[in-house]
């Protein structure tokens, strides 16, 4: 899911806690919840996005409007 999207299904309570996890060359963040759409954070292009740091996962979530999040290593 893009970006945009998590935003407006977190705003519909649709999302449960989001979890950041360690991939190869990064940290990928994953959105499960009631909805049907690709659960891991995508980029604009479709492609997993893949962060560098765990802080800039965890940003981007807090700025859609999570209070907490899970990091799984």
């Amino acid at each position: 899911m893009k970006l945009k999207e998590a935003e407006i299904l977190f705003n519909a309570d649709a999302l449960q806690e989001p979890i950041i996890t360690k991939q190869e060359g990064g940290w990928v963040v994953t959105l499960a919840g009631s909805h049907k759409l690709t659960p891991t954070l995508e980029t604009s292009q479709g492609h997993v996005r893949l962060f560098k740091k765990v802080d800039a996962a965890v940003g981007v979530l807090f700025e859609v409007g999570f209070s907490g999040v899970r990091v799984v290593k």
